[in-house]
This record gives structure tokens, C-alpha cells and sequence, in this order.
């Protein structure tokens, strides 16, 4: 006989996410070794995932829902809201404000009280400081040519996703993967008040204040779809902008990391099937949040 699982009331993220998990489960009859078994993990992970204790990795959530015959696409943004929700709550308090204002416009709240801060800490401080700022002269001196070379994949698609280089040159008369909408003329400046918007979500910068907005943009003539990011473009900052087709797994990457007010990705055909984008901002303080469209 299986052990009874504990009751969740659904006070947290982490029993919300759970709560739904059983959900999907039970709706398909599975008991968690039947699960283990399609899944591919242990019935221990699986039964850890649903426990509300903590938000299971977007691996485990991925083969979890996908065993149930559900689209992993369609329940990652409610995973990553939980699993953002839950790393707020286990944060230690932030370091002292500085009475910076966030590039936003946003101001930095103080996390306590000035002169708070104990001595041990302060030559730790001083160290990490310089440190950063060692860092970002070196960035500085990278030329955007080399920076936008290298493109960070997101670690859920190591050895799951097919990546999609750049189809050079983009052929217009035959829209294809991987090729450039602009080039490709499916969203060239001739073509485009016919390509809409079918998504936007707000893009972050690593300590929270908002950057700009990701679009998943489409061209109904070419049935393909790209990112476009809308926000203060620098050579400090370099955006990572990726589009996901989930029906044969497949995503195509890209990066920009010049002066401009956008910037836009590859695109893919949305034939095979819905396709959804990805886009963080890389900034010598760190990598911003991955921000996610709905599949459409």
C-alpha cells in the first residue's frame, strides 16, 4: 500500500504548483511508479515534486507533465512564476541600498536601516566591489561583435532541444528556420503592417527593475514567428532573445549587443507547430530573468 500522501492547502507557490501536478496525475489515472516509468525519473523525485515543499526543477516538471500528456510549453510560465515566487521567500535580506535609482526610473528600496551593517562583513564588501568593477572594464573592452558570438542556452534545453543555427543568406522567396525576418522580408519595413503581435511580457534586469518588453511577433504569409525586445539597448548590455517550437523541439538563438532601442531574433515556421520566445538581458552585474510568451 502507498504512502498517503500529505493534504496541501494551497497557502504557497510551491502547493499551488503541487496541487496541480496531482491534478494532472490523477486525471490520467497514474499512480507514481506507472508516472515513474513513462517519465523516466524515480517515483521518489516525482513524489518530492508533488509534495509542496518546494518547486521541483523545470526538468523534473517537464518529463512530469509531458509522461501525462500535457505540452511542457504551456506550463512553463505558471513554473516559473512559482519557482520565482519561491526564491523570493528563501532570499537572505538584500545588501544596503545606495540610493541608486534602478535604470528603469524605478528607485532601489533600502533593505535596512543605514550604518546596520556589521563590521566582519565590510572588507567582504569592499573585495566583491572590486571584483565588479574589474569585471565590467573587462567586459567593456569586449567588442559587441565578439560578445554577440556567444549565445548562453537556457540549462532546461541542454540535451532536450535541437538547436537551430542562422540560415545564411535568409532566402525570401522560401522563409525557413533559423533565417532573419528582416532579411527573409516577413518582417521587413515593406511588409510590416501586416505583422502582428500575438504576446508581450515585461523583461527584467537582474535586481528586478524592468527593462522593456518581449513580443512575440508573426507574419501570417510567412507562418513564422520571432522575439523582438523593446527596451534601452548598450554595449553593456547584451540581449538574449531564443524562439522554442515545442512540437518537434527545436529553438533558434540569437543575441544583440549594441546601441539600439530593440532588437529582434531568428525566426521559425509555425507550421509544425506554436511557437514561443524566450528573452534575458546579460549585464555586468549578471544575467536578468528569463522572460517567457505564452506558445501561440
Amino acid at each position: 500500500m502507498g504512502r498517503r500522501q500529505k493534504p496541501l492547502d494551497g497557502s504557497t507557490e510551491a502547493e499551488r504548483f503541487a496541487l496541480r501536478l496531482r491534478e494532472v496525475r490523477a486525471s490520467r489515472g497514474f499512480t507514481i511508479r506507472r508516472l515513474a516509468d513513462k517519465a523516466g525519473y524515480a517515483a521518489s523525485t516525482l513524489s518530492k515534486a508533488e509534495s509542496g515543499d518546494q518547486v521541483p526543477s523545470w526538468e523534473v516538471t517537464e518529463a512530469f507533465v509531458q509522461a501525462c500528456g500535457e505540452d511542457p510549453a504551456t506550463w512553463r510560465s505558471s513554473w516559473l512564476t512559482a519557482d520565482a515566487s519561491t526564491a523570493r521567500a528563501q532570499e537572505p535580506p538584500a545588501l544596503e541600498a545606495t540610493g541608486l535609482t534602478a535604470p528603469s526610473g524605478e528607485s532601489v528600496p533600502p533593505a535596512r536601516p543605514p550604518g546596520s551593517g556589521r563590521r566582519p562583513y565590510a572588507l567582504l564588501g569592499l573585495v566583491v566591489v572590486l571584483f565588479g568593477i574589474a569585471g565590467a572594464v573587462i567586459w567593456l573592452r569586449i567588442p559587441a561583435a565578439q560578445v554577440t558570438s556567444s549565445v548562453r542556452t537556457p540549462p532546461t534545453r541542454t540535451g532536450q532541444w535541437r538547436e537551430v543555427a542562422e540560415a545564411l543568406p535568409p532566402d525570401p522567396a522560401r522563409p525557413g528556420d533559423g533565417m532573419d525576418p528582416i532579411r527573409a522580408e516577413c518582417g521587413s519595413p515593406k511588409v510590416a503592417a501586416t505583422v502582428i503581435t500575438l504576446d508581450e511580457v515585461s523583461v527584467r534586469l537582474p535586481r528586478g527593475a524592468e527593462f522593456g518588453r518581449l513580443r512575440l511577433r508573426h507574419q501570417p504569409s510567412c507562418r513564422a514567428s520571432w522575439g523582438l525586445v523593446l527596451g534601452p539597448h548598450g554595449p553593456d548590455r547584451v540581449v538574449h532573445i531564443a524562439v522554442y517550437r515545442s512540437a518537434d523541439r527545436v529553438f533558434a538563438p540569437s543575441s544583440f549587443g549594441g546601441q539600439s532601442p530593440s532588437s529582434y531574433g531568428n525566426m521559425l515556421l509555425t507550421t509544425p507547430g506554436c511557437v514561443y520566445a524566450e528573452a534575458y538581458v546579460h549585464t555586468p552585474q549578471g544575467d536578468g530573468p528569463i522572460a517567457v510568451t505564452r506558445c501561440a
